[in-house]
């Protein structure tokens, strides 16, 4: 019986070495954890709930938010939400984004022109290109464009940048379809969203409901973001993430303090 208390005690000892979580309701009216990276003016907390999306025309801004400090290879993701506004396309809907990340060659080449050509801050569409979240998987629930069927879609965003002889760099985006299933969703009502990854496995549920799964190896790690598309108005609720840590990283203390002091949310 000792023998197998000790085993039990190391156990749990070596797993919460590895096993991080952080959770955010988004009660205390702050966005501590969290980090604004594309289209800030129009995300914030209201009414204990995340809000992403733009009032302004369809062609404004993406909204992203970013996990600050997670980088992980395998994830559990959670998080409430509604639509209470929908004005594009399926890619440019309620989005989870998984495994983001930018080439950090890209990054300086882009950070590098903007430095040259005296860009400013204030200019947020260059701002939002020098943090680059545009390699990622991506689960957006929203309506596909070809026939308006609503649905959950999987996505791999993709990312090349080329530089001319001036120094000009050249950005391509893409946003590939990698899996669609209809989900009849309607607007201002919630759903809980799952997204899992483990390794080239993924799965994403809706309401306990398994909606897709697929294997894939584009991308091995990276970080976790949010968002809402142009013209879109989204709100976000009891976030959690459980995650595996690379390393030793930053955030590790306050991923533990958030998730002792909000472990009453699930």
């Amino acid at each position: 019986m000792k023998h197998t208390m000790v085993m039990l005690i190391l156990t749990l000892l070596v797993s919460s070495v590895w096993a991080e979580i952080f959770r955010d309701n988004f009660n205390d009216g702050d966005l501590k954890g969290w980090a604004l990276v594309q289209g800030a003016e129009d995300g914030g907390i209201e009414n204990g709930e995340l809000v992403l999306g733009s009032p302004k025309a369809e062609s404004e801004t993406e909204v992203i938010i970013v996990a600050d400090g997670i980088i992980a290879s395998d994830y559990e993701v959670f998080v409430s939400l509604k639509i209470s506004k929908l004005a594009r396309n399926i890619s440019d809907g309620a989005a989870i984004g998984i495994r983001a990340h930018a080439d950090p060659h890209h990054v300086d080449l882009i950070t590098e022109y903007l430095k040259k050509n005296e860009v400013k801050e204030r200019d947020e569409r260059n701002k939002g290109i020098q943090l680059l979240y545009r390699r990622s998987y991506r689960f957006v629930l929203g309506h596909n464009i070809h026939d308006i069927r609503g649905g959950i879609a999987a996505t791999i965003q993709l990312m090349k940048v080329s530089v001319t002889k001036d120094g000009f760099p050249t950005i391509f985006l893409g946003d590939n379809l990698h899996t669609f299933r209809e989900f009849d969703f309607k607007l201002h009502e919630w759903y809980r969203l799952k997204v899992i990854a483990k390794g080239n496995r993924f799965q994403c549920f809706i309401d306990d409901k398994k909606m897709l799964g697929f294997l894939d190896d584009t991308y091995t790690t990276g970080g976790i973001y949010l968002s809402s598309g142009r013209g879109n108005r989204v709100h976000f609720d009891n976030f959690e993430v459980q995650y595996e840590a690379l390393s030793v990283q930053p955030r590790k203390k306050l991923t533990t303090t958030w998730g002792e002091i909000k472990s009453n949310l699930h």
